[in-house]
């Protein structure tokens, strides 16, 4: 026995198997059958019953029925497969409306190609690059017999609302502070205030001009010409919901350096407002001050015609912003990239005039047509009218020309009846697209007024003074230059109570 398994030929044995198995598994890859034309169905049958891989792939076809192989190729030595086949997906109708969608698929359930199970559709989704109506996906997968399909929705629109009011000058004269102070150097303006409180307090933003720089007792308080207010006032008007603080206007500067940096010092120990037009560096100056409520973002840029005949130092103009048309222009750039809406402090005009000068409109137009949303006047001390303007791309922008003296000292009817101005800012986003607009501005005079000689000042509704009948004159005064405002007695709240 051992002689003759000696007499083998070993080496010609193994050879052979070596033959045989190759040849078993080139008789496998030549005897697959040509499966081009068949259905998914047939395909899988054929799978289950031998032992072959097949990577499967789709492809749109206009020719070729949906779930049916349209090619057929061998797998390369380097892949881990036997064949390759590739199933028609139908018609590419991944980019046509629901209504068309709908009835291919209708085709094909007629056609017993899928079966109604097969289709699978998701929830509509928002979309901000397809139209609504419109497939987001379309996935057409044959061998794993679902199509499953998700819908537009159209871009997401969102609505966010804010309420906003704004006010003209405080302008703290001597008489007006002096009437506050509570012991030595303190000072106390809450009661000044309580009577309109109700008015400002509800509103999401609240815009003032502090007209007179508040470099506190330590620079020395001074009234006209030359000004320089409590520290307090600033408290006290936060206290009553004010946020946005213009700090541009002809006084700025008049305690030079020493009094804007010491209300600049003062002013950053506050947390939620802003200040624009007034700051102690370059850096600072290049900050636009935005403020967010209700989803919306205001940025507040603060200018004046000039400085009480107070030069600015050429080398620290961030001390007071001076109106020049290409500082605002790049202002107004760097805002619209930081902020929803645009809030221009103007102080401007011609002083005791009710009538906005040629300079005024010239300027409320081009800001207009940078694309501003609301511009507030101040400087004249007297009311002037509110207009709405177009801007030059068809935008529409809010001015109130000049919003008078909130508070002062000044002698006059006319100087002491400013106004509240009150308007919703609307913002609407669809996709990436963001709309602004103003709506419902409405107007409440007010009325500033020492019950004695310098004495025991007041703010009240203009309605609720011995001076009522002026009411009309104000109505009369808006109403003749444009119908955007309505004059109202009282600015309602749901927090207001009459």
């Amino acid at each position: 026995m051992m002689k003759k398994l000696k007499s083998i030929n070993w080496r010609n044995v193994i050879l052979f198997l070596f033959v045989m198995v190759g040849l078993l598994v080139l008789a496998q890859s030549f005897v697959l059958p040509d499966m081009v034309g068949w259905d998914v169905e047939r395909v899988k049958h054929y799978e289950s019953g031998n032992d072959i891989t097949i990577d499967y792939r789709s492809v749109y076809s206009d020719t070729v029925a949906y779930g049916t192989v349209t090619e057929q190729e061998k797998c390369g030595k380097e892949q881990k497969c036997d064949v390759i086949l590739t199933f028609s997906k139908g018609k590419d109708v991944s980019s046509q409306s629901e209504e068309e969608v709908k009835a291919y698929i209708d085709e094909l359930i007629a056609s017993q190609l899928i079966d109604s199970k097969q289709v699978v559709y998701n929830e509509p989704e928002y979309s901000n690059e397809v139209n609504q109506g419109y497939p987001i996906s379309y996935d057409a997968e044959p061998y794993e017999e679902k199509i499953r399909i998700t819908f537009s929705k159209g871009p997401e629109i969102h609505v966010y609302e804010a309420s906003m009011v704004g006010i003209g000058d405080i302008l703290l004269h001597d008489t007006v502070y002096n009437d506050f102070r509570v012991e030595g150097e303190a000072f106390d303006f809450a009661p000044l205030f309580e009577h309109v409180k109700p008015y400002i307090d509800p509103a999401d933003f609240a815009f003032v001009n502090q007209e007179t720089n508040i470099g506190g007792v330590e620079i020395g308080l001074s009234s006209y010409p030359n000004f320089n207010s409590p520290y307090e006032i600033a408290r006290d008007l936060i206290n009553i919901g004010f946020n946005m603080f213009s700090r541009a206007n002809n006084h700025t500067l008049d305690k030079g350096e020493d009094g804007v940096l010491a209300a600049q010092k003062h002013w950053e120990t506050f947390e939620g407002i802003i200040t624009s037009g007034s700051t102690d560096s370059a850096e600072k100056r290049e900050q636009i001050p935005v403020i967010e409520q209700n989803g919306i973002k205001v940025a507040l840029l603060s200018y004046s015609y000039g400085f009480n005949g107070h030069r600015l130092p050429e080398d620290k103009p961030y001390l007071a912003n001076e109106f020049d048309y290409e500082i605002a222009r790049s202002d107004i750039e760097k805002a619209k990239s930081v902020a929803d809406s645009i809030v221009v402090s103007m102080h401007w005009g011609v002083e005791y005039s009710n009538i906005p000068s040629e300079m005024q409109k010239e300027q409320a137009q081009w800001l207009a047509d940078q694309g501003v949303h609301i511009i507030l006047g101040t400087h004249p001390h007297v009311l002037q009218p509110v207009d709405l303007l177009t801007g030059q791309h068809g935008n529409k922008t809010l001015v109130a020309y000049s919003l008078g003296n909130f508070v002062s000292g000044q002698k006059g009817l006319d100087r002491l009846v400013g106004a509240i101005l009150k308007f919703n800012i609307k913002k609407t986003t669809i996709g990436n697209v963001t709309t602004i607009e103003i709506e419902h501005p409405q107007l409440m005079p007010t009325y500033n007024y020492a019950k004695q000689a310098g004495q025991e000042y007041d703010v009240i509704p203009l309605i609720d003074s011995d001076q009522a009948e002026y009411f009309e004159t104000v109505r009369a005064l808006m109403e003749t230059y444009s119908s955007t405002v309505e004059v109202v007695e009282y600015i309602t709240y749901d927090k207001v109570e009459q």
